[in-house]
């Protein structure tokens, strides 16, 4: 009888212990969860960005100093081009032989490579000046060279400060010109061009709000020199874009530019020499075409002055909302062709 009640004694006790046990144990699992409860959600996150930038919208932290412009070419020897990817803005604009040029404005984005840098046309150097930027080239036309002449304007002509540019040995010249935002930074700071400056930007919506248009998934623009495409893709919001119906994509990433917004921008266009140079006409009111998320609202452009932003308007006369992200402006000519579907 005493072995019995000893042997239950002791079982009694092993099973206390374990039960203390696991209540200790339990009991410290719960002070953890309430110890993390304490902390918010995100605590450890980096703070909201406080900016956004004027040209894309995207959140930046600081705002920086000024913007720059660099012409790129686009004949076929030039293609692909650097830096297109990493811009902020590009616009396409056209030039005498039926081919175009891009002007790249760089504000928060950066590039290590940008180019082939090309030459300057007066109509270019106007669109830098809606940015406040510094425009970057090589070499100009001789109504450029007149226009900066007349005009004070912060640009940095290769032909006389070159240490911000270098040759690609591998491609054969004048297709192989190449700067980068930072080597141009060391030239910008260098000259006294790094004027701080507060360009005015677009209207931006937020993601929340719809973009009311037709339905618009693919676009064709049938310059002269080829076809450029645009195609919808629902997976990144973005329209892909192409030439020839072949994917147009950076030489350094190697990756199929893509963009938030295409904007049309129809305006006059006239040859006026015997060399066939362009005359663009950037002031006055015109047609306007934007293709967002795979919609696109028909409305008006209008530019008051050389150094005033143009602005982009729907049919009701508000300012067009743009999707945050990369937008390209195509400038045509109203004899050419723009179909969209």
């Amino acid at each position: 009888m005493f072995n019995f009640c000893k042997d239950t004694f002791f079982k009694n006790i092993y099973l206390f212990l374990i039960i203390v046990f696991l209540l200790t144990a339990l009991s410290g699992c719960g002070k953890k969860v309430d110890q993390e409860a304490v902390h918010p959600v995100g605590e450890n996150m980096p703070p909201a960005a406080k900016y956004s930038c004027p040209l894309d919208g995207a959140p930046i932290n600081e705002i920086p100093v000024r913007p720059i412009a660099v012409t790129i070419d686009n004949f076929s020897s030039a293609r692909p081009q650097s830096g297109l990817d990493q811009a902020d803005l590009v616009y396409e604009v056209p030039v005498e032989g039926g081919i175009t040029r891009y002007l790249a404005i760089f504000f928060h984005g950066e590039a290590k490579t940008i180019g082939p840098v090309r030459s300057a046309r007066p109509y270019l150097i106007d669109l830098a000046r809606e940015w406040d930027a510094v425009y970057i080239h090589v070499g100009q036309s001789p109504q450029a060279q007149a226009y900066f002449a007349q005009n004070k304007i912060a640009h940095i002509n290769e032909m006389l400060h070159s240490s911000g540019f270098w040759r690609d040995k591998s491609r054969k010249a004048p297709y192989n010109l190449y700067t980068g935002t930072d080597s141009l930074w060391q030239e910008i700071n260098k000259l006294g061009l790094n004027k701080k400056v507060s360009p005015e930007g677009y209207s931006f919506r937020k993601e929340s709000e719809g973009f009311a248009g037709k339905t618009a998934k693919k676009l064709i623009i049938s310059y002269p020199y080829g076809r450029v495409g645009y195609q919808y893709d629902a997976n990144t919001g973005t329209y892909l874009r192409f030439l020839n119906n072949s994917p147009y994509k950076d030489a350094i990433s190697g990756i199929q530019l893509s963009v938030a917004n295409v904007l049309i921008q129809q305006v006059s266009i006239r040859p006026f020499d015997s060399e066939g140079r362009l005359e663009v006409g950037l002031i006055g009111k015109g047609r306007a075409l934007l293709f967002s998320d795979g919609q696109v609202q028909e409305g008006t452009w209008q530019k008051d002055s050389t150094t005033h932003r143009t602005r982009f308007y729907d049919q009701t006369g508000v300012e067009m909302q743009m999707k945050t992200g990369k937008t390209w402006i195509q400038l045509i000519s109203g004899q050419l062709q723009v179909s969209y579907q």
